[in-house]
């Protein structure tokens, strides 16, 4: 049962025929072409009339239909060729009695070469087509016949346009048999140009000066800033006409891109090396979202307000925020970064303004020394005064430059004094001073080039105790202070030397034995009275608060350098002597050395006879002294009084 249904059904489907959107169209449809020429413009006037009908699938079918107006010459039906396509007599948007008498109306421009080859038969035939029905050429309606006299082309052909570097050239071609007796003409407008739009058509003449026979030309934008899309045309302007009718392809159907405005990138710049990594960070903060764009980054040696093309070390995307430049092994340089916006036109900015992205300057070095050290400074008794270092850059051709201040050490060039400069393997510098100060601060500088760069550049950096002096020198000569000595003083000996002590005196004493004394003595007590190295160095002898120093000659120094002070007061002095030891004379005969042993005893007894003798002997040398020394005594405070008398 259901397959008899399903067959019924294929049969019904097979008896209803398929339509086209065009099924009621035809001559018989009451559509009205006409078609009348107008000499002065040469254009034909189209008028195509919808018929007055209530037939609403006449309507709708006009409402879906498009229509092409076809044009032949010499009524010939075979060389019909489509004038213009896509026409609409009603759309979808209209209500059938919007449709129902409608009447569309436009102007037709005919080419030249379509003009009838005989002048004795001149029709031209329209013909309204379905579009949908091409190419069957579904007549709907026709206008015969018109007389179409228009003028010859007179214009170029084929022309295109091309921009690089702010030049726009364009390019044509001539058509065969063009008269020369032209001058060409050079538009420019921001619209498609036609026939239809030419005369209300905002333009501007780029030139009208360009000879005939011209198939190209050159617009410079360097000029002018220009960011735009435009289109060009190119007419012939003859004496009593002008062929505006676009018939040849002498305007543009695309228009071009013409743009020599840079991207401007304002912000700041920052360069930091890094001697751990040898690498440079370029940072700018914030990258720029914009496909079209690309961030260029240059170094230069030198500082400048104008980028060098040959100094990009890198191309990146716009939309990132920093840059690692390494720096090659050897180098010792002082460099600035800049970076720049580019477009897909490859404009970009390279005039460096207070607004552009530039660094200060870096110093990036990947060697292991680069200035002298140890600078020092002494002065010589004409005056001169001598700077020297140690020279560590490893540049023999490196000029060393030496400045001067009076206000401290030398941490920055500035309000300091530059005085001359020698070749810094030389390791000294003279100056004679013509203000000498007593207190003055050198610093020593390089001029040089390091590494791959020849440009040669000054080396600012300054460290204290290496290259600049952390201590002053004194450049007047050092005062020579007289001081007031309002004391005298003496050295005398038990053996009968006597003399008088003054600052800086050397005296020698001469032949000393160990019952020697000496006495150092003043006119009234001091705050001190020393001698040292008198029993080797870095002993010392010392009375405070006293007027006599006394100590036996026996001393094996030999020496004394002595110092007398008394508040601000001193007096030094040096002291010698020859120490001679007292010879003991053994009167025994040498014979007696081959005695037997029975003569031992009696030598005992008399080695402690001698013993009590030597005893004796002592007693009577410590007496002795005793008695010298206070005889010593007694002359030195006569002389005192002596002293003090002549002082009044």
């Amino acid at each position: 049962m259901r397959s008899a249904m399903l067959f019924a059904t294929l049969l019904l489907l097979a008896t209803v025929p398929f339509s086209n959107p065009a099924q009621g169209l035809d001559s018989g449809s009451g559509i009205v072409l006409t078609a009348v020429f107008d000499d002065t413009t040469e254009s034909t006037a189209i008028t195509i009339h919808v018929p007055v009908t209530n037939d609403a699938t006449l309507l709708d079918e006009l409402k879906e239909t498009s229509f092409v107006l076809s044009r032949a010459p010499n009524g010939i039906i075979s060389e019909w060729e489509p004038a213009v396509t896509g026409i609409q007599l009603c759309n979808q948007s209209m209500t059938n009695s919007e449709c129902s008498g409608a009447i569309i109306q436009f102007d037709y421009y005919p080419e030249s070469n379509l003009v009838p080859a005989a002048p004795s038969n001149p029709a031209v035939h329209y013909t309204l087509l379905i579009e949908q029905d091409l190419p069957t050429r579904s007549v709907v309606a026709s206008s015969c016949c018109i007389d179409e006299e228009v003028s010859p082309i007179q214009s170029v052909d084929n022309l295109t346009a091309d921009y690089s570097s702010g030049i726009t050239t364009l390019f044509w071609d001539y058509p065969e048999n063009t008269p020369m007796n032209h001058s060409v003409v050079i538009y420019s407008h921001y619209d498609p140009a036609n026939v239809e739009n030419w005369d209300t058509l905002p333009k501007t003449i780029v030139s009208n000066s360009i000879a005939a026979g011209t198939t190209s030309y050159e617009i410079n934008h360097s000029g002018s800033s220009v960011e735009r899309e435009i289109y060009y045309s190119v007419t012939l302007l003859y004496d009593t006409s002008e062929d505006t009718r676009f018939f040849t392809e002498n305007t543009l159907a695309n228009p071009v891109w013409e743009d020599n405005v840079a991207p401007l990138f304002i912000g700041e710049l920052s360069a930091i090396f890094d001697p751990d990594t040898d690498t440079t960070t370029i940072d700018w903060g914030e990258g720029v979202q914009d496909d079209d764009l690309s961030i260029n980054i240059y170094r230069s040696n030198v500082d400048t307000n104008q980028i060098d093309t040959h100094t990009l070390i890198a191309s990146i995307d716009a939309s990132l925020s920093s840059y690692q430049a390494p720096v090659p092994v050897g180098e010792h340089r002082q460099s600035w970064y800049a970076i720049t916006l580019q477009d897909s036109e490859g404009n970009e900015i390279l005039t460096l303004s207070e607004s552009s992205p530039v660094s200060d300057v870096v110093i990036e070095t990947t060697l292991d020394t680069t200035t002298v050290t140890d600078i020092d400074a002494e002065r010589y008794g004409d005056g001169t005064i001598v700077i020297t270092w140690e020279d560590d850059t490893n540049n023999p051709d490196a000029v060393a430059r030496l400045w001067r201040s009076f206000t401290g050490p030398i941490t920055s060039l500035q309000n300091v004094e530059e005085l001359s400069s020698a070749n810094v393997s030389n390791e000294q510098l003279a100056h004679n001073p013509l203000n000498a100060q007593d207190e003055a601060w050198y610093a020593v500088t390089i001029d040089g080039a390091w590494g791959t760069s020849q440009e040669i550049w000054h080396d600012e950096r300054l460290f204290l105790g290496i290259n600049s002096m952390s201590m002053p020198i004194r450049e007047t000569e050092e005062p020579v202070e007289e001081s007031m000595i309002n004391f005298s003083t003496h050295v005398l000996t038990t053996s009968g030397i006597r003399a008088s002590i003054d600052d800086g005196t050397t005296i020698s004493l001469g032949e000393l034995n160990q019952n020697d004394l000496i006495v150092i003595s003043t006119s009234y007590p001091v705050t001190n009275i020393s001698c040292y190295d008198i029993s080797g160095e870095g002993t010392v002898i010392h009375s405070g608060e006293d007027w006599a120093l006394s100590f036996s000659a026996n001393q094996s120094g030999e020496e004394c350098g002595g110092l007398i002070s008394n508040g601000d007061e001193e007096i030094t002095f040096y002291l010698s002597w020859n120490y001679v030891e007292t010879q003991v004379t053994d009167d025994r005969d040498d014979s007696t050395d081959g005695q037997n042993n029975e003569d031992e005893d009696r030598e005992e007894r008399e080695d402690e006879d001698r013993k009590k003798d030597d005893n004796k002997e002592v007693a009577a040398t410590v007496i002795l002294s005793i008695l010298i020394l206070a005889l010593v005594i007694y002359l030195v405070v006569m002389m005192r009084k002596q002293d003090y008398t002549e002082e009044e």
